[in-house]
């Protein structure tokens, strides 16, 4: 049926079919596809090889919490601009996930702008694990699986050091009671004792100095676990 999907401002394409729920961020997906594009992009037409890069770092600078509402205005105009000067359907179509986004889910957009913060807590710079402090039975399972020693107990009760959190989510997997969680970076930081959320400070609940490189065994513990995760053998003891 390509006519209706036309229609509707959609296509078929090679026929594949993509389903998306809440957990999805348009934007990132925006991104995502915008990314494979420009890598394939053969660079013979000026719109097509400039404008996608221009639109890729947009869309990187707002799922990094830096964007501006005039990003947006900036995208749609890109979008039209690459669309009808490309030379092949390529670039024609490079700009439709960007498009497509802008008018079904522009609220997602305006959130990572203006509330800096992912609704689907997908985009890992505008978001921060953090522990449900008043559940915490303060086992300590977390800071040990932690490769970059984030994660330190204050009176029985764990805290993520948001200065050193590298958001891999290990500790997530591994928490027995299930209450650590992505929330926005600003919920995270005033959660924490010290509240400091800066890289380039320490934190006072533990006085610890931040890490600017992960010590080999802590690397081997990190490739350990992913391994274990990915192939069904982690054991949440561990």
């Amino acid at each position: 049926d390509y006519d209706n999907l036309i229609a509707i401002g959609s296509m078929m394409g090679s026929g594949g079919l993509i389903v998306m729920d809440e957990d999805n961020c348009m934007v990132d997906i925006a991104r995502f596809f915008l990314d494979f594009t420009v890598d394939e992009s053969c660079g013979k037409c000026t719109p097509c090889r400039i404008g996608t890069k221009r639109m890729l770092e947009i869309l990187t600078r707002i799922t990094e919490g830096n964007g501006t509402m005039q990003d947006l205005e900036e995208l749609e105009e890109l979008g039209e601009t690459v669309k009808n000067n490309s030379l092949c359907a390529l670039g024609q179509t490079a700009a439709n996930p960007i498009m497509s986004t802008l008018a079904h889910f522009r609220d997602e957009y305006i959130a990572h702008i203006v509330d800096k913060t992912c609704p689907a807590k997908v985009c890992k710079n505008l978001m921060q694990y953090s522990i449900i402090q008043d559940k915490c039975v303060g086992c300590g399972r977390c800071a040990k699986a932690c490769p970059a020693d984030a994660i330190c107990l204050k009176d029985g009760i764990a805290h993520v050091d948001t200065g050193c959190c590298l958001g891999c989510g290990l500790c997530e997997t591994i928490c027995p009671k299930h209450i650590i969680k992505l929330v926005p970076k600003e919920q995270a930081a005033s959660q924490m004792p010290c509240g400091n959320i800066a890289k380039d400070t320490t934190c006072t609940a533990c006085q610890r100095e931040k890490k600017v490189e992960i010590p080999p065994r802590k690397v081997f513990k990190l490739w350990k676990l992913c391994y274990n995760i990915f192939y069904g053998k982690a054991d949440r003891k561990d």
